[in-house]
């Protein structure tokens, strides 16, 4: 019975003391419904207010981003160059004739020619193009007249559909024949993609194809281009060249500078250097040059003047200058 007492006393005491230490702490605030609502609305607002300046900085990092590519595009354009016609949707003709002076080699003829068609029926989606095989600043194989520059020449015939779309991947197989005699099928792939790694705009591309007559090939490209002023932008260029028939790989690096003179005429400058592992990868070869392009009737006529100097290691590095005189003729919806 003591020790029942005991605990009963024991109990009472701990009860008085747990009450005791209650009154001590500070009553729990109660927020009215109406203080609650109104943090909630405050809250709301801080979250609007912040993603507004961050759509509005996205937007203006966009437009920046945006801007660039569409001075790199517009640049492109105005040079007529084979990137900017091979990424055109819309159809399109280029027909050039060069005519070139070398202080060793007297003077030459070359051309090229481009089309791409759309194909009735298939929403754009497919494209015929036609196209010489010279590159365009290949100074090699040149002719005595305008007439062999026609007729030396070797022309593809192929059917090309686009797969992709903007700032993903552009993806454009192909199909086609060597229009020359004995016929040669191949094949092909030529991807691209836009990349903004601001204040830079990269451009990545590959091209892997198949010919009947040599096997495979391949050929990737980086351009790294920058604005730096309103009339100026620079850039990068690398590639790697590769053929399974030669067992050849060659690497590219260039550095341009394009001026904006005005509405209708540029300035490019240029300096590339070549190596490739038949030299061990040392170089063999460079050259400079300076592009002066000038638009002579509406949006389709062009005419430019190349001046060039040629260094190569057979010849010890020599300089050996050349001119060229081009005239330029470019059909499409952008140039009407």
């Amino acid at each position: 019975m003591s020790s029942l007492k005991v605990y009963l006393s024991a109990l009472i005491i701990l009860l008085v003391a747990n009450s005791a230490f209650a009154e001590q702490l500070p009553d729990p605030v109660l927020h009215d419904p109406v203080e609650i609502e109104q943090t909630e609305v405050l809250n709301e607002q801080l979250i609007s207010t912040f993603a507004t300046v961050i759509s509005r900085f996205d937007d203006t990092h966009t437009s920046i981003s945006s801007g660039l590519e569409s001075s790199v595009t517009s640049m492109d354009n105005f040079f007529s160059d084979d990137k900017s016609l091979h990424e055109a949707t819309e159809s399109y003709m280029r027909i050039a004739l060069d005519v070139v002076q070398k202080e060793y080699g007297g003077t030459g003829f070359a051309g090229d020619l481009k089309l791409k068609a759309d194909m009735p029926r298939t929403k754009k989606k497919l494209k015929l193009l036609i196209e010489t095989d010279a590159q365009r600043g290949s100074r090699d194989n040149l002719n005595d007249i305008p007439s062999d520059v026609v007729q030396q020449r070797d022309f593809f015939i192929a059917l090309e559909r686009k797969i992709g779309g903007q700032r993903v991947w552009d993806i454009r197989p192909a199909l086609g024949i060597k229009v020359r005699f004995p016929l040669d099928t191949f094949a092909r792939v030529r991807s691209y993609r836009y990349i903004d790694l601001d204040p830079w705009l990269l451009r990545a591309s590959n091209t892997f194809d198949w010919f009947d007559s040599r096997g495979f090939g391949a050929n990737g490209a980086l351009e790294f281009d920058r604005a730096v002023s309103k009339n100026f932008l620079f850039r990068v260029s690398t590639s790697l060249n590769w053929r399974e028939e030669e067992m050849f790989r060659r690497f590219d690096q260039g550095f341009s500078l394009f001026q904006t003179i005005d509405a209708d005429q540029n300035l490019a400058y240029q300096i590339s250097g070549f190596a490739d592992d038949e030299y061990d990868w040392r170089a063999n070869s460079y050259y400079i040059q300076a592009r002066y392009r000038k638009r002579l009737y509406k949006k389709w006529m062009f005419g430019e003047i190349i001046p060039q100097w040629t260094f190569l290691k057979q010849t010890g590095f020599h300089s050996e200058p050349s001119l060229t005189m081009r005239l330029e003729m470019v059909f499409g919806e952008h140039y009407r």
